[in-house]
């Protein structure tokens, strides 16, 4: 069979397999930030509820995490009004809304691990419809392997968080936090007035501990080649973005086939 036939989002069979064996969806949550008011889209339409090729992104989402994890978790405002709420019931997700007194996405990040049963969770924006499986698994392999370059070297280890990198960029909505540390952590900063994920992360990094994997373009990329795991919605240009690759998916012909049939 050929390499091509064998791929699945970017990696071998073989390799997916060598990731499956050291990862279980029992310590893993899936936390999907969906609060968010889509104004820099300028549409009346949240984020959550655009739609991509027939399914709506938070159902793409949700559908994508659902075999990598024991429970998903979806994130509101207080007070949300629109169909997120009751679309993510129907997907079978836990419904939160944000810390009281505080909103964005650090304090949506903390309502989402507070509600966690597990000892990691991979926490993501909504509007991420492309989400790849490997790369999800491969950075939570990493959030016990990586726990082992932690500073404190007694008791109980911690887990390392793992966060991707684009260029100078990190990714902190797309990334897996150990749960009972981070919601300590996230505690602190909003305490602190610090409101950016990233900002709070580059601190933590200044300071060494707990640990912080970041993965590079580079490693991001030998699992999801075109790197489509982080494009997230931000602008028309991603949406137009989004929408060419899945018409694209769409009218792709299969390499064993060809005009007049296989």
């Amino acid at each position: 069979m050929s390499n091509s036939l064998c791929e699945h989002d970017g990696l071998l069979i073989q390799d997916v397999m060598m990731l499956s064996e050291t990862f279980t969806p029992d310590n893993l949550s899936g936390i999907v930030l969906a609060g968010g008011r889509s104004e820099r889209l300028g549409l009346s339409v949240p984020k959550a509820l655009l739609g991509l090729g027939g399914k709506l992104m938070l159902a793409r989402v949700a559908d994508t995490l659902k075999p990598l994890c024991h429970e998903l978790i979806a994130v509101v405002r207080p007070g949300q009004h629109d169909d997120i709420p009751d679309l993510a019931i129907a997907l079978g997700m836990h419904v939160v809304t944000d810390l009281g007194g505080y909103s964005g996405p650090l304090a949506a990040m903390g309502a989402g691990l507070r509600s966690a049963t597990t000892p990691l969770a991979f926490i993501v924006g909504a509007d991420h419809p492309f989400l790849s499986r490997p790369l999800v698994i491969e950075m939570a392999r990493r959030a016990r392997i990586g726990a082992s370059t932690s500073k404190t070297g007694c008791g109980n280890v911690p887990l390392s968080a793992v966060v991707p990198r684009d260029s100078d960029r990190l990714n902190p909505l797309h990334a897996v936090y150990p749960v009972f540390e981070w919601r300590k952590l996230i505690d602190h900063a909003l305490a602190a007035g610090i409101a950016s994920p990233s900002t709070m992360i580059r601190h933590i990094q200044h300071i060494g501990d707990p640990p912080v994997d970041v993965m590079t373009r580079d490693e991001v990329e030998r699992i999801d080649p075109q790197m489509l795991s982080l494009l997230d919605i931000d602008t028309l240009e991603h949406l137009g973005i989004a929408k060419r690759i899945i018409e694209d998916r769409m009218h792709r012909v299969r390499p064993d086939l060809k005009r007049s049939g296989i």
